[in-house]
């Protein structure tokens, strides 16, 4: 299990935890300094595509209701049995985070996080679904399928 380093990389190591590679692997997937200034789901999404992945975004009620604003969310049954990088509230109610989850149980990159927590314990607002059976090689990031 890949772990945070910084207080704004839980996306970085998510990736990382979701796709089996290193650290140092995700984080040349996303822009400078993302480990600093953290990243969205729409930045995911696009490191994702830089290795020729396709990835698929969704949102949940929650996501609107954090916005205060009517929308289309799917269903939190779309999570369960499909790998995802999710994002939700952290444990302070306020600040975003991201959490792999495997279809069954979330990990948590946060160093100070023990263990695993099922679907019913965070508040999900967004999933970037992944899937590493469509990872080609990137000579840039130095992974290889």
């Amino acid at each position: 299990m890949i772990t945070q380093r910084t207080q704004t990389d839980c996306g970085i190591a998510s990736l990382a935890n979701a796709l089996g590679i290193t650290y140092e692997q995700a984080l040349t997937c996303f822009g400078l300094q993302a480990d600093l200034r953290g990243t969205t789901a729409a930045d995911t999404c696009n490191a994702l595509i830089s290795l020729g992945l396709s990835p698929v975004y969704a949102t949940f009620p929650d996501f609107y209701q954090h916005l205060q604003t009517t929308g289309n969310p799917c269903s939190l049954d779309v999570v369960r049995d499909r790998p995802a990088i999710l994002t939700i509230l952290s444990r302070n109610g306020y600040n975003l985070h991201a959490v792999y989850w495997d279809g069954h149980q979330a990990h948590d990159p946060d160093p100070k996080a023990l263990q695993p927590r099922d679907l019913d314990s965070m508040v999900i607002l967004e999933a970037v679904f992944v899937s590493k059976n469509g990872l080609c090689a990137n000579s840039e990031a130095g992974i290889r399928a």
